[in-house]
């Protein structure tokens, strides 16, 4: 792993430390090496690097806002604000419920690709993780799948100039096996 990525990976945990943030009673750096691992796997769908590398920094701040109680600034600070605009975006707002939560989340998600990828990849973490150690959160996160992917699917398309959408089937493929295998 590139210096740069251990750097981001360290802060980012130490972030998600301060503030006693877990995952399944784990260090949540579980979390966020999964999420950077679906991102490292599907390095291909980006046309461009240089998108690819915010993907992957975002990946590891991705809950920051969330869950670290971090702002767009001080992500900003700590990566750069087109960085800071990726996490941002996949950063659940305030609503009385789940459901109304994530529907005005991705109002936000699919006005940027990479935003859209770094969630893909939340998505494949978590339905992995709950699948593998049979948690309950695995019914939530298929219910999930199944008004998020019709969504992010079509809001895609619009980025074909900057994704490889033979790349993008194939982790789609993997999700669909992940939510409904």
């Amino acid at each position: 792993m590139e210096k740069y990525l251990i750097e981001h990976r360290k802060k980012a945990n130490e972030f998600h430390n301060r503030t006693n943030c877990s995952y399944d009673g784990k260090e949540y750096v579980i979390h966020l090496d999964m999420v950077v691992e679906g991102i490292m796997k599907y390095e291909t769908v980006f046309k461009n690097n240089k998108d690819y590398r915010i993907a992957i920094v975002a990946g590891y701040y991705h809950d920051t806002i969330e869950d670290a109680q971090l702002t767009f600034n001080n992500i900003a600070e700590v990566t750069n604000k087109r960085v800071a605009h990726v996490v941002l975006a996949v950063t659940d707002v305030h609503d009385e419920n789940r459901l109304l939560r994530h529907l005005a989340t991705m109002g936000k998600t699919v006005k940027d690709f990479i935003a859209i990828i770094v969630k893909m990849a939340d998505m494949r973490a978590n339905g992995l993780y709950s699948k593998t150690h049979g948690s309950s959160m695995y019914k939530k996160y298929v219910e999930e799948y199944e008004y998020r992917r019709p969504i992010f699917k079509k809001a895609l398309k619009w980025y074909s100039k900057d994704l490889n959408m033979d790349v993008l089937d194939e982790f789609w493929a993997e999700l669909d096996e992940i939510h409904w295998t």
